[in-house]
């Protein structure tokens, strides 16, 4: 028990004692939280963290990805690729849905074309946009998309052009393979009662307080050591950390501010670097930011180093270049942008700010995220900027940052999938402008080339070389202020074994653990 993280009261900690974890009565359960409350388990309407994760859960993929971020077999137990590129062959074999009925090759076709379909209105159906036909199928334009089940253990995809990263988006969640039968009955609710071939199943969803997984019994991964999984719905920290504390939760993500506590607390502490960067993204369209010198003098005024290890409690690596460690095909490059006041001053003075000048850094509501903008504005006022933040919450702040209102914003980037073009494409194409991605609007004919023709390179290595360059472009443009790439922290209760944090959010299915 370490009571000494946050001063829970005895009332608080009795009543935690009494309630019930685990979904009531039942087999034992794998006790799992969230913060926020999935609002959707369709895989063609979960656009937000915990609708994919959980749908994920339930939803068998054409592949899937593991832990360590690799791409396995999962209803396709193998494939072929054609030797232009184009042509993907799946054998999909021995999936079964949560009612019992076989996942046929017809089935996967249907659902995919589901989730491309204009009816279906997904936010999520770029993900199959390399096919070929997707966009004027989606757009209700004559013809099909080039997807075709040839009988029931056989699908044939073939794209437009050659997209490397193709088999990484059918392991996205909204690539989730759904029962025809169970969404064509259920239109609309079918997000609130999924029938999925996955290695779970939905057994109950109260709203505000938990979700009950109980193992999908058709699957090939019924063997799960767990039988159950409750989700609580937890949005309060110091509520989680004391479920937690009291025995009611096996997992629990530790916030940086509590790190040097739990540390020392004697507790199975794990951690892993996260798919992921922070950063000041500065609008490349608005003066003084459409100069290059202008935004570098901003990189050279903030101690990012000083930020990590105060308020982050080390927390965090710094960015030296926007593709995390994990995904590089060589080591992080050295700094281009070291902590030099006096070099930023210099580099405003040629640009004609000789005394600075005033600027808005725009936040969604988050009480480590004013931390931090303060720390900044702290920074950018010794070199002679006056920093005002401005706070407003996520709807209204994603509207703006989209349409380019903010001077700057502070946001950061999760990986879809583990590719290092899912970091430079949607972040710096200029084709992405706005809410595709590039919301600092950066554009480079140069860059957008290479990243053109990296997309369709199939060698890894040939493709890494090209995406390194396109990545010391954007460094050299400077369209961010670089902050730094997190590391997850998570402590594991003392009777859950095999778990390991997944590179990628949907990695983890838990049904490699066991609990004592």
């Amino acid at each position: 028990m370490i009571r000494h993280i946050l001063s829970i009261t005895a009332s608080l900690i009795s009543a935690l004692l009494i309630v019930s974890c685990g979904g009531g009565e039942g087999p034992p359960a794998l006790r799992l939280v969230l913060q926020t409350e999935p609002t959707n388990l369709d895989p063609a309407s979960a656009v937000d963290y915990s609708s994919g994760w959980v749908s994920s859960l339930i939803h068998s993929n054409i592949v899937r990805f593991e832990p360590d971020g690799s791409i396995e077999p999962d209803l396709a137990r193998s494939w072929t690729v054609s030797g232009d590129g184009l042509e993907y062959v799946f054998h999909i074999t021995g999936g079964r849905f949560s009612d019992g009925g076989s996942v046929t090759a017809f089935d996967v076709e249907s659902s995919l074309k589901r989730l491309i379909a204009p009816s279906t209105a997904s936010p999520r159906w770029w993900v199959l946009e390399p096919v070929a036909g997707a966009s004027d199928f989606h757009a209700g334009r004559a013809g099909g998309c080039s997807i075709e089940a040839r009988d029931d253990s056989t699908l044939v995809i073939r794209l437009g052009n050659r997209a490397a990263h193709f088999l990484s988006l059918l392991a996205m969640p909204a690539a989730g393979i759904v029962s025809p039968d169970a969404a064509d009955s259920l239109g609309r609710d079918y997000g609130r009662r999924p029938t999925g071939s996955g290695p779970w199943r939905l057994v109950s969803w109260k709203s505000g307080d938990e979700i009950v997984l109980e193992r999908n019994m058709f699957s090939p991964e019924a063997d799960s050591g767990v039988p159950r999984i409750s989700i609580r719905l937890i949005p309060e920290t110091m509520t989680r950390v004391a479920e937690f504390e009291v025995g009611n939760l096996d997992l629990l993500e530790i916030p940086p501010a509590e790190l040097e506590l739990w540390r020392s607390a004697g507790v199975r502490l794990l951690s892993k670097p996260e798919l992921r960067i922070v950063y000041i993204g500065l609008n490349n369209e608005k003066p003084p930011f459409d100069d290059p010198r202008v935004r570098r003098a901003l990189n050279m005024a903030i101690d990012v180093e000083s930020v990590i290890g105060h308020i982050l409690f080390g927390a965090a690596e710094k960015a030296t270049g926007i593709v995390p460690a994990g995904l590089r095909g060589s080591p992080p490059p050295a700094p281009l942008y070291r902590y030099d006041p006096a070099g930023a001053v210099q580099l405003l003075e040629e640009a004609g700010y000789p005394d600075g000048f005033s600027m808005e850094i725009w936040q969604r509501e988050n009480p480590e995220s004013g931390r931090i903008l303060e720390s900044v504005q702290g920074f950018l006022a010794r070199v002679g900027i006056d920093v005002k933040i401005v706070t407003r919450e996520w709807s209204a702040f994603k509207q703006a940052v989209d349409r380019g209102t903010p001077d700057a914003f502070y946001l950061d980037w999760f990986a879809d999938y583990p590719e290092a073009g899912n970091f430079l494409v949607p972040l710096f194409h200029s084709e992405n402008r706005g809410g595709g991605g590039n919301r600092a609007g950066f554009a480079d004919e140069a860059v957008d080339s290479i990243l053109d023709i990296a997309s369709g390179v199939s060698d890894p290595a040939a493709r890494w070389e090209m995406y390194a360059e396109a990545e010391k472009r954007v460094m050299e443009a400077a369209p961010w202020i670089f902050l730094w790439f997190p590391v997850r922290y998570e402590v594991v209760s003392h009777r859950l074994e095999g778990y390991e944090i997944p590179v990628i959010f949907n990695g983890q299915r838990f049904t490699g653990v066991s609990l004592r």
